[in-house]
């Protein structure tokens, strides 16, 4: 198997190297592309010397709050649009979006001991996050895709983010983690998450963010790059989330976490997740 190489998480060696080396239409085709597919190549040689220096012996620098993973790296993310050090746990796969995430979960469930969510719905919920869930005691979450095509995320059941097939006020939290950019009818989505949740429920919303973008902005959608974006979201990303009566929190990890903690939970400093608080 392929080690740690996000979307293409699980695959193997040949199904990886076709789909971007060898893939001409690749943003790291390495006779199209050869800068690219030469970071790629270096991310992934980089995977196979971290696994072998796991070995020697030493202190563990590092650990995984989503599976309690310890040792002396967090791998690196790699997929033909780009290459990020220091992302991936090699254990449960989880990324620093996750491990950051987790952390606010916790938090907010310390905050209220005596009243956890009853009912959770998860849009395209990854493994890591259902881990975080299982772990944390929390009731099942009904997963919700918008197709099967992919092993991964086993959907509970198809539904489409704009148009949900589920009753109003139904859910306590939802989970939205790096869905709404693939999705070109933004509003909707909104409304949708807005009509599920409960009142005082909560969505946990995660977007990439462009922070040196100042006005975020509709994007055609590249067929041949893996993340298939239609927005690229910028600095004004917490007012597009608003909708009266909601309440909504920034939550930056740089802002209240510790430099040292950052790097021993292998978490970037401007990873940043929101709070939808439903009054």
């Amino acid at each position: 198997m392929f080690p740690h190489s996000g979307r293409e998480y699980g695959m193997s060696v040949w199904s990886f190297c076709k789909d971007t080396w060898l893939n001409p239409h690749s943003p790291a085709c390495c006779w199209r592309h050869p800068g690219p597919a030469i970071r790629l190549l270096a991310g992934a040689l980089q995977n196979v010397w971290l696994a072998c220096s796991e070995r020697w012996p030493g202190g563990h620098r590092r650990r995984c709050p989503v599976c309690d993973w310890q040792g002396r790296h967090f791998r690196t993310f790699l997929s033909a649009d780009e290459v990020i050090p220091a992302c991936i746990c090699p254990l449960c796969g989880s990324f620093d979006r996750h491990r950051h995430l987790v952390l606010g979960i916790r938090q907010e469930l310390a905050r209220h001991p005596q009243a956890p969510p009853r009912l959770l719905l998860g849009f395209s919920l990854s493994a890591a996050m259902h881990l975080v869930l299982r772990r944390e005691g929390l009731p099942r979450c009904f997963r919700c895709d918008v197709a099967v095509d992919d092993d991964r995320f086993a959907p509970d059941f198809i539904t489409d983010l704009r148009e949900v097939a589920a009753a109003d006020s139904v859910a306590d939290w939802i989970f939205c983690s790096h869905v709404l950019e693939h999705i070109d009818d933004l509003a909707a989505c909104l409304d949708e998450i807005f009509r599920l949740l409960r009142s005082g429920g909560l969505a946990w919303i995660q977007v990439p963010l462009e922070p040196e973008l100042a006005h975020s902005r509709r994007i055609e959608v590249d067929p041949c790059r893996s993340h298939a974006h239609a927005w690229q979201f910028g600095a004004d990303i917490t007012q597009l989330l608003q909708r009266p009566p909601w309440t909504v929190t920034e939550v930056v990890a740089g802002h209240t976490l510790q430099a040292a903690e950052l790097g021993r939970l292998g978490i970037a400093p401007d990873e940043r997740f929101w709070i939808a608080r439903k009054a």
